[in-house]
């Protein structure tokens, strides 16, 4: 393929040491890019390349479907029983469905933030 068939026809080299490779390595693991021509360009032409940390939204997905777990359970037992009534088991089946969605909607945000650059 010849250089004007490229999107990108201008090639730049750079060298690095092993150290800064194996750092370089690391950051681009640790960014949304997956090899070093997409980190490097974007870095360049932004001057940033913005990382997110979706762990704690991912730990507060995982834990609020826990609780919705621990209510579903609660009430299968307060229909065997018929300790609480059947509108309250909604309700808070209701209030764990609303809360599954705005850790949804945020989870979301976030993504659609990484990727606008």
């Amino acid at each position: 393929m010849n250089k004007q068939n490229l999107n990108r026809p201008i090639q730049r080299l750079v060298r690095f040491n092993k150290d800064e490779n194996e750092y370089i390595k690391e950051k681009i693991k640790a960014s949304p890019f997956n090899n070093f021509q997409n980190f490097a360009r974007i870095l360049l032409i932004t001057g940033e390349v913005k990382m997110v940390d979706y762990s704690e939204l991912s730990k507060l997905n995982y834990e609020v479907n826990r609780i919705g777990n621990n209510i579903n359970q609660m009430a299968k037992l307060a229909h065997q029983f018929d300790e609480i009534s059947p509108a309250d088991i909604e309700n808070l089946l209701h209030q764990v469905e609303e809360l599954k969605a705005m850790v949804s909607i945020e989870l979301k945000k976030e993504k659609l933030n990484e990727r606008k650059f």
